[in-house]
């Protein structure tokens, strides 16, 4: 095997492709003052491009058939006009006009490879086309992208983030974003919940982080029993063909369809785990291929997600360390070292496992009570984006040694899981369906994975071990490995190959940055090593 290469890049600042063009805002209530320092100034500048998985815990995926109850809707915000299920499924590409200035086109696919002339499912795909005609000089043909997850859309993203795409790599490619099985428009659906409502009612009752209380990691173990049973009652067909080695296929076939005959592909997170299953699939087919913000495939086929935590700590640390160099006036948590400020913040949390904190805004009708749980995982998100919302972290979490618990709430995005169950008739629908969440997640993964066998002692031991490497530890415990406990649907094709040895067409590029909260650089280089002459790109970065 072939030395590795590494190229590094040090702009030192975060990597996601919305802040491309625009820069997010927080509301007024975390923003106190304008105080700003020179390296704070830092947090709010972003030059390259990433997504990483686990926010699409909340991304749009899933849609409903027609003969399924809309309780209500809210306000779209591109032309709803256009109906997906009025395209007719092809085996052929046929795009039709969508969304103003995309192409919209359902590509006919084998439900299982295996059974080519069997039950078909039907591949949702947009496009934001290329300046150039294919066929004249200059037109560089399809970029297929996924976003992560497992359960991300690959047409939200491009419907959304498509222009800024093209602003970063030229206007002479087609950027499209397809959904993978599962997921969205594309069908047969993952109908494991009858309603919108009853989806998000199941979501309001979100499990606890396992050590919030002393019966919390038995509460997640149920309610993985009680999900995994409603999937195989529900939904066993549908879910046994969502597998990322079908989807793989389904790559195959698009760029096939597209008349290619290798793939041009961008992945982030999850959709690094699809990149390389698809790189070791099909090595001869692979144009060019990025996978960005590196997953552990061989752990993540596992289902052991152990690998993921190694740098999030680090990452905290981090903001801490900028909190400390920024000084008092700027930092409202400061402390003489990262160190005192970790001890003040874990005292706030443990603090809210006894007392959570409530809040009553009389001019806003706001109003919730804040707990370990809605603390702990506002953290965890918050080391995705510090270099956007890393001050504001530091704000909410001072107000809320004050006992003023809005600000936290505000960052913490808690007013949209309240708003998810408003009803408000009269508004035109989303341009995109509502959301599975965590289960459409799970159905990928679980499926995907080993069995886990784990009873609650098990998971338990788990928990602890992983505890080893990263104080969060509890969030992550619950959100994959406790949820595929109750999974009883097994994916018809697995993964069947190893990662090692593998020549591709032309060689992978591999990004990491170097404080990425889960999936750590350590990931990049293993997952290196087993594809020839590929390269690792470092971008010295913590999110």
């Amino acid at each position: 095997m072939s030395e590795k290469r590494v190229a590094t890049f040090n702009p030192g600042f975060g990597r996601e492709p919305f802040q491309v063009q625009r820069e997010a805002h927080v509301n007024k209530v975390l923003s106190p003052d304008s105080v700003r320092t020179r390296r704070f100034r830092r947090f709010s500048s972003i030059t390259a491009l990433c997504l990483i998985l686990w926010v699409t815990l909340r991304t749009v995926v899933n849609p409903r058939p027609k003969d399924l109850q809309y309780p209500c809707t809210r306000p779209g915000k591109l032309n709803r006009k256009f109906d997906w299920f009025e395209i007719k499924p092809s085996e052929t590409l046929k795009w039709h006009g969508c969304y103003e200035k995309y192409q919209c086109a359902r590509l006919s696919v084998p439900l299982d490879y295996s059974q080519p002339n069997g039950e078909k499912a039907a591949v949702a795909m947009v496009k934001l086309p290329s300046k150039i005609p294919p066929g004249d000089d200059g037109y560089r043909g399809p970029i297929l992208f996924n976003p992560g997850g497992p359960g991300g859309s690959g047409v939200s993203t491009i419907l959304a983030r498509g222009e800024s795409f093209r602003a970063i790599i030229g206007d002479d490619y087609d950027f499209i974003g397809f959904d993978p099985r599962g997921v969205n428009f594309t069908t047969p659906s993952l109908d494991i919940f009858k309603t919108e409502v009853e989806q998000k009612a199941w979501a309001m009752d979100r499990p606890l982080f396992v050590n919030a209380t002393v019966d919390a990691l038995g509460l997640a173990y149920s309610q993985a029993q009680v999900l995994g049973q409603l999937a195989k009652d529900r939904t066993q067909h549908s879910a046994e063909h969502v597998s990322t080695p079908v989807v793989a296929r389904d790559m195959l076939s698009i760029i096939k369809a597209h008349g290619q005959d290798k793939l041009q592909y961008w992945g982030f997170s999850y959709g690094t785990v699809l990149g390389a299953t698809y790189a070791a699939m099909f090595p001869d087919n692979v144009e060019r291929l990025i996978i960005d913000g590196v997953v552990d495939s061989e752990n993540y086929y596992g289902t052991l997600w152990s690998n993921n935590l190694r740098d999030i700590d680090g990452t905290l640390l981090n903001l801490y360390d900028e909190c400390v160099a920024a000084g008092p006036d700027a930092c409202p948590l400061y402390e003489k070292s990262p160190l005192l400020i970790k001890a003040r913040v874990d005292k706030l949390l443990n603090g809210l496992k006894i007392a959570p904190v409530s809040f009553y805004n009389s001019t806003s009708g706001l109003y919730d009570v804040i707990d370990f749980s809605v603390v702990k995982g506002t953290v965890f998100s918050s080391m995705y984006r510090t270099h956007l919302v890393g001050k504001n972290l530091t704000i909410a979490l001072a107000e809320l040694e004050k006992g003023n618990a809005e600000p936290i709430w505000t960052l913490g995005q808690m007013k949209a899981r309240r708003d998810a169950l408003n009803c408000d008739c009269s508004a035109e629908p989303e341009f995109l369906p509502s959301s599975a969440g965590a289960a459409t997640t799970l159905a990928i993964a679980c499926s995907d994975g080993d069995n886990v066998k784990d009873d609650i002692p098990a998971l338990q031991a788990y928990f602890e071990d992983l505890a080893k490497t990263s104080s969060f530890a509890d969030v992550w415990t619950t959100i994959i490995r406790a949820g595929c406990t109750g999974w009883k649907v097994r994916a018809k094709e697995r993964f069947n190959k190893s990662f090692s040895n593998i020549t591709t067409s032309f060689p992978l590029l591999l990004i990491g940055n170097t404080l990425d909260p889960v999936t750590p650089l350590w990931n990049a280089h293993k997952m290196s090593k087993a594809f020839e002459d590929s390269v690792v790109l470092t971008q010295n970065s913590p999110g």
